[in-house]
């Protein structure tokens, strides 16, 4: 066996033992991020609430996106990710002090999770830069699929474990496991080195951070077929949120937390045998075309999750939503560390973050707006759509017009991706040389 052959077996191995640390953590935060929902959800009961609470858990990644990118590029990336899990776990022991002592209240949910979502939004891009240092160019496509793997498995294992501990050892009970995850976590990114690149300014100050932030949208904006696709992704993801952070209402005002639970696990059926694909699939010709071929699939998964209220029904349309997210991630994330410089994949893949997620809230204010004021009032009993064809086809009722909503999101998803397939401009983003970096 040839030198460079056991150099790129040693990469993936460390690669792997960090891998295993975030699975567990990420596993231990799934379980919080339930426990949350399904406690705010019993306490309110209202779907533009719950929305909120999501919307605290996206906002980070618009608002410190470049900051993120900045630090990320100019600082130690392995001492970012231990500080900010050490930190998120201190976070986690002070929620369930709150809540033993009988401290806890609703409006303290909100700045809870958007202080912890900060603390993601820095380890975010740092460790995403970090991949491309560790692992060789050849096995990006794999750990990008192994990546997508441990919010898969996570999605699988989560919910069924939460919604079965919830009602004995509630929400504290479930934090304790997270903060206890946490260490695991530290501890493998500690016990590997994480070859960084070279930083000629180490300083990160106002002047820096406005500097990177422009020099990156100079940067992407020269790059246009890589440029639209971000703008297209950004849609998409507006599209699919309008629908996805209304699962938890569409199913607790219907069933209780177990099935919510093994609703949610079905999804993660699906990521994980998306994840697999991702990391087990040759190097695609075109991945771009790929991409958008997967996610028609997406759009159809959401309307089979808008035509019944059975909760079996959803959950098969959100397993064909969710079969082809890790595949289209992880590509959208290999395309990025194949055509961004190292140096600068920090800044570039942080402002690429908050770019995709920044019409998100709107989404999320909107679908609870939307669910709670437009679309139920017309498919309750004597709404304005309950006696049309519409009414007949999915049923009237209570959350029927989520329902709609999700239809209706689908088939946009499917139009706009449809469209993408005869974008010359995109198309062609890797018709010469997929792994090249752009010029």
């Amino acid at each position: 066996m040839n030198q460079k052959k056991l150099d790129q077996e040693k990469s993936m191995k460390k690669f792997m033992i960090i891998w295993i640390g975030q699975f567990v953590s990420i596993l231990g935060s799934g379980l919080t991020t339930f426990g949350l929902s399904v406690w705010v959800l019993e306490a309110t009961g209202s779907a533009m609430t719950f929305t909120m609470t999501v919307l605290m858990r996206i906002l980070p990644g618009i608002i410190f996106a470049p900051i993120a990118g900045t630090v990320a590029d100019r600082k130690n990336r392995k001492n970012i990710i231990i500080f900010t899990d050490a930190f998120d776990a201190l976070l986690k022991m002070f929620m369930i002090i709150l809540l033993i002592t009988g401290q806890m209240k609703l409006w303290m949910i909100f700045p809870i999770n958007f202080i912890s979502a900060v603390f993601g939004t820095f380890q975010g891009p740092a460790f995403t830069a970090s991949i491309p240092e560790i692992v060789p160019k050849k096995n990006l496509g794999r750990a990008n699929g192994m990546m997508q793997l441990i919010p898969s498995i996570q999605n699988i294992i989560a919910p069924v474990v939460a919604g079965a501990l919830y009602p004995l050892i509630g929400l504290s009970g479930l934090l304790t496991i997270d903060f206890i995850t946490f260490f695991v976590a530290i501890g493998t990114v500690l016990s590997q080195k994480i070859p960084q690149p070279v930083i000629e300014d180490k300083r990160v100050n106002m002047g820096n951070i406005i500097n990177d932030f422009k020099y990156t949208l100079t940067y992407l904006k020269g790059k246009q077929g890589f440029f639209s696709l971000i703008a297209v992704f950004a849609l998409l993801n507006f599209i699919a949120n309008l629908c996805i952070v209304l699962v938890g209402p569409i199913i607790m005002g219907n069933y209780n937390s177990v099935i919510y639970g093994m609703v949610n696990s079905i999804s993660g059926i699906a990521l994980v045998l998306g994840g697999l694909v991702a990391s087990v699939i040759p190097t695609i010709k075109n991945r771009v075309k790929a991409i958008f071929t997967g996610l028609i699939l997406s759009g159809i998964g959401l309307c089979v999750m808008g035509v019944s209220p059975l909760w079996y029904i959803i959950g098969v349309g959100f397993f064909i939503f969710m079969l082809p997210v890790p595949f289209t991630n992880a590509t959208l994330g290999t395309i990025m560390q194949l055509k961004i410089e190292g140096k600068v994949l920090g800044r570039v893949g942080a402002v690429i973050d908050g770019l995709l997620k920044i019409i998100t809230p709107v989404a999320i204010v909107l679908s609870g707006v939307l669910a709670e004021k437009v679309f139920n009032p017309l498919l309750i009993d004597g709404g304005t759509l309950a006696n049309t064809w519409i009414g007949s086809l999915i049923g009237v009722g209570k959350n029927r017009g989520i329902g709609l909503m999700f239809i209706l999101s689908g088939l946009i998803l499917c139009v706009v991706c449809v469209l993408m397939l005869f974008n010359k401009v995109v198309m062609n983003l890797e018709e010469n040389n997929p792994d090249a970096v752009l010029d």
